[in-house]
């Protein structure tokens, strides 16, 4: 649990573990029934009976609790208690003499046969002025639509009976959903059907309160991560948000704290209570989360803009979740035998909450959600921010009397100098242990040596983790945790390479080996080196061929021998090894005509979809206003933005900005200053000739290439004269130079002319048939309303799939409906697909005279970026081309024209580990390319789980 923002608090709770008597065995506990019934809600309160065995005793003492696990706040939840009553087995009231604000006295115990009473709402309190109300994730709930039972609020316990065994009944409408960690033993329905009473049982007291139940309106998703199962309940008082929502939020998250886990025995059932606050004057104000054993109670304002409430809910579940490892299975006798109304503290919050936060960090870079900056980041600023309470003062004393006035005030330091004792513990760790053991490695070790049900003694933890491990960690502890010895924080990231500059952490310059390496292991880099891609079938693609049963090897990203099956030295030390078995090695794809149409969606989104669909090359066809496409191809080659091979044309040039030689020279200086790969002409109608003319020569001064539209204006040769031409599309109008643009030259005779015209010139083209096909698709209602059914709307933010699958698309407003309709002088559909037809005619000839095509598919609208390549393929095997002429499209003749066939675009040794495995073989049908085992980008290998973790990566961001 964490501090988020202002006046966003987070509670967390510390476990309280302890054996209990079964039944058979002697000294056998009463078993205590306690009863719930919401049926019988009435100005927010709710009755409760308690009703304990036979007791043998004169007198009892009832109590609930003053302080509950973890939140260092006196709650005094008896305070919230009204008219309570006791009797005894006749129905006559015993005398009850109330000791303070959560202690009732029972005399004539030996009679008593129930004690009843009515428990308050404390969320709408929360702003009444009333001191020390318990913020709203360890308070109670009471409405008629949703009720939060923190159970600490509504059941106690006796004095003389903490071991006693608990049966709890929730008496409850019956349309009511329910989510608790703690899974009901039966249920029964009322004799008029209207009520359910559900069952719990409970081994004692501590379970009971460990165990929160949601009831009410709510929405429940149950799912699995690993060998965990997760219930999600979500109350969401407008409906804003659904338990589907929010776990497509959080599953990213918690499938990448599982996987940093490994094999650590955790919780195997795990709930997260979700309220969601609507804002209004009795709903909680009092934000955050309460950690259970097993479960988290959140408490959210339902108001806020999704990207928030996300990033606030993932940074909170990040913390809590990792409770499972400590305290839940590493803690103190304090806590272990934890007294709710006299709790004393251990010296170890560090350990609780410093380590959990700690973890919370460092697995998001370990499992790569974010970047070694990013982490560096929250490691500089909780420098920075500890700096603000007392840092010369001991953690174990503070934590000690955290209750105190004195130290309460430094309790938010736990958060910040706490996670930086378990940063400096685990580079420690790693340091003298040359990177073989961490901090995790330690957790994990005293939890087999201790284990939830066996506590340690607060004053010898320190002296036995010292044991465990290295004198230098006793002395960093002694020091800097039980001393009052400020931490410089300079000496242990100096070990790995690191240095604390302007507020900033940065790695120094040329780090020595063995600090980078040390740094690598800490942070679980990607330090494989050699991969061996074992009894695969390689398409090498300089010819169609199929090499089978054949072991590739590769080191640091090259392809560095290729031999079959079982011949490469036995010897070779390899960190990472791929079976390939019955599967099939192609080049990384390209996609040659790209775009990033909208700047509201974060790049790097986008590539995620094109490297799960084996595109390791991107050509990026225009940069438009807002974007730097210099900037993202740099970060890239540095390493500082995860993305293919990238390549791009400066801004989509239209006749505006071609209006004189003036404008030429001008143009095609910004060009050569700024970088750019391509100079980009979008606009083939409007400029004039002398100006293309002086483009292409000041252009070709300074060695960048023109490509883009045909000039339709005039003849074919004026074309041919830029590098590639982009669309099939506008061969037709270079072929109909009138306005008439339902003509269409169908001469056979005539295109045959132009293809061995378009063949001599050596210029390329980029057929891009599916972004054509695509507005037919828009324009013929029967196929539109399929569209709408497509699944892979997903993967647009969810504002431009409703646009582009909605009568507001442009080609239907502008073709098919409305007062804007184009008079195209024919029916609009039959237009367009007169278009396609044509183009795929002209298609096929093209590739009957082996003039180089580019796969591409201009992406925009449903043309989903990424998919839209197979989609291509799938075209361009409709008109004719052989799966292997579409392969050259995508891997060798891109290499070419890219001029990097030296180290792309085929599979041979010395060349880039850029690199697709299938399941099928793509010679035999185009539509195999779909068929992703994994994807290797620059020698770094992203199996099949990590490609779908991205899809869903993207999924999620687009809600």
């Amino acid at each position: 649990m964490k501090n988020v923002i202002p006046p966003f608090f987070v509670l967390f709770v510390i476990w309280t573990l302890s054996t209990f008597r079964v039944s058979g065995q002697e000294n056998v506990e009463p078993k205590i029934v306690a009863s719930i019934d919401l049926t019988m809600a009435a100005n927010d309160k709710v009755p409760v009976t308690v009703n304990p065995d036979s007791l043998d005793v004169d007198l009892v003492v009832y109590r609930l609790p003053k302080v509950v696990q973890g939140t260092y706040a006196i709650g005094n939840y008896g305070r919230f208690i009204e008219q309570f009553k006791a009797f005894d087995y006749d129905g006559n009231e015993l005398l009850v003499l109330q000791m303070d604000a959560n202690s009732w006295e029972i005399r004539n115990a030996q009679n008593l046969d129930k004690i009843q009473y009515w428990v308050n709402d404390t969320f709408d309190m929360e702003r009444s002025g009333t001191p020390n109300i318990p913020l709203s994730p360890s308070g109670t709930n009471i409405e008629p639509g949703v009720f939060v039972l923190n159970l600490h609020g509504f059941v106690g316990y006796f004095d003389s009976l903490k071991n006693s065994p608990y049966e709890l009944e929730i008496t409850t409408p019956v349309n009511f959903k329910y989510t608790s960690a703690l899974k009901y033993s039966t249920k029964e329905l009322s004799v008029d059907g209207e009520k359910r009473t559900l069952k719990y049982i409970a081994p004692r007291y501590f379970y009971l309160t460990d165990n929160p139940v949601m009831l009410g309106d709510l929405d429940v998703e149950r799912f699995e991560v690993g060998n965990v199962n997760f219930e999600l309940g979500v109350y969401s008082p407008n409906q804003l948000y659904t338990a589907n929502k929010i776990k497509k939020s959080l599953l990213q998250m918690l499938k990448a704290q599982v996987a940093y886990l490994k094999d650590f025995e955790g919780a195997k059932n795990y709930s997260i209570i979700v309220y969601l606050s609507d804002g209004k004057e009795d709903s909680p104000k009092g934000f955050g989360g309460l950690e259970h054993n097993t479960s988290t109670v959140i408490v959210m304002p339902e108001y806020w803009e999704e990207t928030k409430l996300y990033s606030i809910m993932f940074d909170m579940m990040a913390h809590e979740f990792f409770h499972i490892v400590t305290p839940m299975t590493i803690h103190s006798e304090d806590i272990h035998y934890f007294n709710y109304n006299k709790p004393t503290f251990s010296k170890h919050l560090w350990l609780y909450e410093g380590v959990t936060e700690y973890f919370s960090k460092l697995f998001k870079v370990d499992q790569h959600l974010v970047s070694e900056e990013d982490f560096y980041g929250e490691m500089a600023y909780k420098i920075k921010d500890s700096k603000k309470f007392n840092d010369s003062l001991s953690f174990t004393t503070m934590s000690e009397n955290i209750l105190t006035k004195k130290f309460k005030v430094n309790y938010p330091n736990v958060y910040r100098k706490g996670a930086l004792i378990a940063m400096c513990l685990d580079i420690l760790m790693r340091e003298e242990s040359n990177g073989k053991r961490s901090l995790l490695s330690l957790i994990k070790e005293l939890s087999e040596k201790y284990g939830k049900n066996n506590p340690f003694m607060d004053d010898e933890l320190i002296e036995d983790i010292t044991e465990m491990t290295y004198p230098s960690i006793g002395s960093f502890m002694r020091k800097h945790v039980v001393g009052p010895q400020p931490i410089n924080y300079q000496e242990y990231l100096d070990k790995v390479g690191l240095i604390i500059q302007d507020g900033h952490i940065v790695s120094v310059d040329n780090p020595e080996p063995f600090k980078l390496r040390l740094r690598n292991v800490w942070l679980n880099k990607n330090t494989v080196k050699t991969t061996l891609i074992e009894n695969v079938n390689v398409i090498p693609m300089h010819e169609e061929n199929v090499l089978e049963h054949q072991d590739v090897l590769i080191e640091n990203g090259k392809i560095m021998d290729i031999r079959v099956t079982d011949t490469i030295n036995p010897k070779t030390p390899v960190d990472l090894l791929i079976d390939g078995t019955d599967k099939y090695l192609i080049p990384g794809l390209s996609e040659m005509h790209y775009h990033w149409r909208n700047n509201d969606r974060n790049i790097e989104t986008e590539f995620k979809l094109l490297l799960a669909n084996g595109i390791t090359t991107v050509r990026n066809m225009g940069e438009y206003v807002g974007q730097d496409h210099i900037a993202i191809r740099d970060k890239i080659n540095k390493g500082h933005l995860f993305g293919p091979n990238y390549y791009t044309t400066g801004p989509y040039l239209q006749a505006d900005r071609l209006q004189t030689i003036e404008d030429v020279i001008a143009v095609v200086r910004q060009h050569k200053d700024r970088g750019y790969d391509f100079i980009k002409i979008g606009d083939g109608r409007e400029i004039a000739k002398e100006v293309y003319l002086n483009l292409l020569e000041e252009a070709q001064r300074s060695n960048i290439p023109v490509i883009g539209h045909a000039q339709h204006k005039l003849p074919l040769e004026f074309s041919l004269r830029m590098k590639s031409i982009e669309h099939v599309e506008e061969f037709i109008y270079i072929f109909n130079t009138s306005e008439d643009f339902t003509y269409l030259n169908h001469d056979l005779d005539f295109l045959n002319a132009a293809a061995r015209q378009i063949k001599d010139s050596g210029v390329y083209v980029a057929p891009t048939l599916v972004i054509f096909e695509m507005i037919t698709q828009y324009l013929d209602e029967e196929r539109f309303t399929e569209l709408k059914a497509n699944d892979l709307a997903k993967y647009l933010r969810e504002k431009d799939a409703m646009y582009w699958l909605s009568d507001e698309n442009h080609y239907r407003a502008d073709f098919a409906n409305g007062k804007d309709r184009i008079d195209l002088g024919m029916d609009p559909l039959e237009f367009f697909e007169s278009y396609y037809e044509w183009m795929k005619v002209f298609t096929k000839i093209l590739s009957e005279y082996d003039i180089p095509m580019l796969s591409g598919s201009d992406t925009f609208g449903m043309v989903i970026p990424g998919f839209s390549l197979h989609e291509e393929f799938e075209f361009l095997q409709e008109v004719g081309l052989t799966p292997y002429e579409i392969l050259k499209s995508s891997t060798i003749v891109p290499a070419r024209y890219l001029d990097v066939l030296a180290s792309e675009g085929t599979i041979s040794e010395g060349k880039n580990a850029n690199l697709v495995l299938l399941n099928k073989n793509p010679l035999e049908d185009i539509g195999n390319t779909k068929s992703i085992e994994g994807v290797m980008l620059k020698g770094t290998w992203f199996s099949r789980d990590k490609l779908d973790t991205m899809l869903l990566e993207v999924e999620m961001s687009n809600d």
